[in-house]
């Protein structure tokens, strides 16, 4: 794969940022950083060319949970016209002990997924990633199951008794946080990287031959918001990463 293009989201702090860095010490031309405002965008390229010397840093606005965003960050890359050969998604949002949902209706876990399908799907849309693009996006332990203290729902058994046997309604339900979920911040936090692994694995089936898409887990990263915030009390009760 050429190293040409790449787009990270979730750039402005933590694991986003630190593979920014990273990729321009391996000599990647461009590298747009996204960030939820233009104003956090810049800030976070000048700071990374300050870094690593390089001036390859772009930003770009990309709000995930708020498909507007999304399709404003399609246009501008649209507008630009270069195709894409790595595209790191890595923005995500660990919940909260009070459950958050968002203005389009998605438990706020779960809004990162939308954004980056949305965004991935006008990518190949628009033509706009190279013949053998790589996609990357984060996922994390408690995908695999059997993790202490993180438990993903059994699909099938909430489908079979809240909505006679249909997955994707039972999915749906969990996305939005249904009537019939229970709200449980380190389940939801499971829920949605489970719901990451699927993605990639649908998403693998319908790429043009050249490309391919992965699920990584990072692992035990310390130098990170959601970490710092969980070793506060604060930051135990209602912990966030954003993009």
């Amino acid at each position: 794969m050429e190293h040409s293009i790449v787009l990270v989201t979730g750039a402005t702090s933590g694991l986003g940022y630190a593979a920014a860095r990273t990729l321009a010490g391996e000599g990647w031309r461009e590298i747009i950083v996204t960030g939820r405002s233009l104003a956090r965008a810049q800030e976070t390229a000048a700071s990374l060319a300050a870094e690593t010397k390089r001036q390859v840093f772009t930003p770009l606005e990309l709000e995930l949970d708020t498909p507007a965003s999304v399709l404003s960050a399609l246009a501008e890359l649209v507008k630009r016209g270069r195709p894409i050969d790595f595209l790191l998604l890595n923005a995500g949002m660990v919940p909260g002990k009070a459950r958050v949902i968002t203005a389009e209706g998605v438990e706020a876990s779960q809004a990162p997924l939308i954004g980056h399908h949305q965004l991935t799907v006008g990518l190949l849309r628009a033509n706009l990633l190279s013949p053998n693009a790589r996609i990357v996006i984060t996922s994390a332990e408690p995908a695999r199951g059997g993790v202490p203290m993180f438990k993903y729902t059994d699909v099938d058994a909430l489908a079979a008794k809240y909505h006679q046997g249909d997955l994707t309604a039972a999915m749906e339900a969990l996305i939005r946080n249904g009537p019939n979920v229970k709200y449980v911040p380190n389940n939801a936090y499971a829920d949605a990287k489970l719901f990451v692994a699927w993605w990639v694995a649908a998403l693998a089936r319908r790429l043009p031959s050249g490309m391919a898409v992965y699920a990584v887990s990072p692992g035990a990263a310390t130098a990170t918001n959601v970490s710092r915030q969980a070793r506060s009390p604060r930051g135990r009760q209602n912990l966030s990463l954003r993009s």
